[in-house]
């Protein structure tokens, strides 16, 4: 339950701090998943019109733009267990930059302290 909370909960949208590669992986893959149910329901409950359909999609929506947003903020926390800037995000504004990205996603993170903070725990 420890784990759950502080992968899932804590730090949600913090900028301060680091983040591992579980972390992240796992929060970045939750949002995919949450995404795809989200656009599943929408596309095959939208011709049926009823008040519990339309709260069920809304709150996919919901909970899918909260988790859309927090992949920034976790992005920022492991992009500071590489030591590097959060700014490096804007990197995926240009061409081929997502690939790049990506890349420094999958590194092994700075070993003890940097000035970031301490090495994440999960």
């Amino acid at each position: 339950m420890n784990l759950f909370l502080e992968i899932f909960v804590r730090r949600l949208f913090s900028f301060k701090g680091r983040a591992s590669r579980r972390e992240y992986i796992i929060r970045f893959f939750t949002m995919l998943l949450l995404n795809a149910i989200s656009i599943y329901t929408l596309e095959y409950t939208n011709h049926v019109e009823s008040i519990s359909i339309f709260i069920l999609d809304s709150t996919f929506f919901i909970i899918s733009i909260i988790y859309l947003l927090q992949v920034f903020f976790v992005t920022h926390r492991r992009l500071h267990d590489l030591n590097a800037s959060g700014w490096w995000q804007l990197i995926t504004f240009i061409p081929c930059g997502q690939i790049l990205m990506i890349g420094f996603i999958f590194f092994k993170g700075t070993q003890g302290t940097n000035k970031y903070g301490e090495e994440p725990k999960y």
